[in-house]
């Protein structure tokens, strides 16, 4: 038990090496690569025969596609061919689980047949569209050098992370070689309005329980000011980024990247996917009124448990009280559990620092036991449930203000999730309730129990 109550002091201290380096980074395949080297005239008209697009497929219904996809489509004008490059293949196979709850997951890039790839967008219900890319063409040739040059065997893999390496990311820091480095320079000027988080909730509000799992479980990291080119992870802000790009090409003249838009797909039935929030609007007076009114049941449950004259009535409401409370602590504890074993024991980055793990750890567990004692009716447990959900509202009450008196260095966004577990801890804290010294003696007049007898009652606990 000393262990588990000081879970709080040793967890949030601890971080381990971060993020592991990948040798097939963006930065480590493209630092040798020169896009603006002088063509022959051979090479600038075989250039003419290619077209680079974009291509943004829209969100689709397994969790790890709500954010949308994104590729490079190569046009090969000799005969035809449209080649997809996309950044975004893994398999479910070869290890994918344990790779990906230890943060090291491998994801590759391969070359396929674009085509089948928007029949196969389609028949997913998905929106699609591409982007024409307008490239110097030296700047052309040498991508399509590139993706060819990546999609080999010995330089296809790359380490993936949610933000920083994904199918989004990579293809932006091409586009961003073959504009010199601009593309970059411009994103970084841009301010963003919302931060990664805020990004994130704007695809996981419409679910409301993975929308807080996902809260819960990542760290201040994700609270940080950023720019344009850290929120380019997403898709849909890549597209914009290069709709309203415009770069000095070789000629010295300011050009727009993108010079045409098709539409190749619109989703339709949005009702079977929530549409992505345009804006940002977080979910946090919700839960804290959910929770509250949980909270209070949970009080009425325990009171009608004492007060009440029956003592059939008593055992009802003690075993409701009993099993809400295993049922919440129980869920909670497993959180708090996983998040602890992510931030010590993984390479997840963005679960590091995590101010949660100080009043939802893995102490909940040894509540949810003390849960089921009480529906089981031994004694001291309730005094133990409620001395435990005492001391872990006294800790989210300090974690409060410690965050209102230092905000520039508790940034973490967690208030959905302090204000979730707050009151449940309060309706459980220690607070006695006794029936009156009337209602007890009718009550044992009409049970004949003794205080023995009543001993499974709240009252003796």
């Amino acid at each position: 038990m000393t262990i588990l109550l000081s879970t709080q002091a040793f967890a949030v201290s601890v971080q381990t090496n971060g993020r592991v380096e990948d040798p097939f980074s963006s930065e480590s395949l493209l630092a040798g690569k020169d896009f603006t080297i002088q063509l022959t005239e051979a090479e600038r008209q075989l250039s003419e025969k290619f077209s680079v697009q974009l291509s943004v497929i829209g969100k689709g219904d397994p969790l790890y596609v709500w954010f949308g996809h994104t590729g490079l489509v190569v046009n090969d004008g000799r005969d035809n061919r449209k080649i997809m490059y996309d950044y975004g293949i893994f398999s479910f196979r070869s290890g994918f689980y344990k790779s990906f709850i230890m943060g090291r997951l491998l994801y590759e890039v391969w070359a396929t047949n674009a085509e089948a790839r928007f029949r196969q967008t389609v028949e997913e219900n998905r929106s699609a569209r591409l982007i024409d890319l307008q490239l110097d063409p030296s700047a052309k040739l040498e991508l399509i050098r590139f993706l060819n040059f990546n999609t080999q065997t010995e330089n296809q893999q790359y380490l993936y992370h949610h933000y920083y390496a994904n199918c989004s990311t990579r293809i932006r820091d091409v586009i961003d070689k073959a504009v010199d480095g601009q593309f970059r320079t411009w994103a970084l000027g841009q301010p963003s309005p919302y931060t990664i988080r805020q990004d994130v909730m704007r695809h996981t509000a419409p679910y409301p329980f993975i929308d807080w799992a996902l809260n819960f479980l990542q760290g201040g990291a994700i609270d940080k000011p950023v720019t344009l080119w850290e929120r380019m992870f997403i898709p849909e802000v890549l597209e914009q980024a290069v709709l309203d790009f415009h770069y000095t090409n070789e000629q010295g003249k300011s050009v727009a990247l993108a010079s045409a838009v098709q539409s190749l797909h619109v989703q339709s039935d949005s009702s079977v996917r929530p549409p992505v929030l345009s804006t940002y609007r977080p979910s946090t007076i919700y839960w804290f009124v959910g929770s509250t009114a949980a909270g209070l049941i949970v009080l009425i449950m325990k009171i009608l448990s004492t007060i009440t004259g029956s003592r059939g009535l008593r055992l009802l409401f003690r075993f409701l009280f009993g099993f809400f409370n295993w049922g919440w602590t129980l869920a909670t504890g497993f959180a708090g559990s996983l998040l602890l074993f992510m931030m010590l024991f993984t390479t997840h980055d963005y679960s590091y620092w995590n101010e949660n793990i100080i009043f939802v750890n893995p102490l909940l567990l040894v509540m949810s036991i003390q849960s089921l004692r009480i529906i089981a009716g031994k004694p001291k447990a309730l005094k133990r449930f409620e001395n435990l959900n005492g001391f872990l509202a006294l800790v989210t009450l300090i974690v409060m203000m410690a965050k209102v008196l230092l905000p520039e260095y508790l940034i973490q966004a967690n208030w959905q999730i302090i204000l979730t577990m707050l009151p449940l801890y309060l309706s459980n804290a220690p607070l006695k309730f006794e029936r009156n010294r009337k209602q007890k003696e009718s009550s044992k007049r009409r049970d004949g129990a003794t205080l023995r007898e009543d001993s499974s009652d709240f009252n003796d606990l």
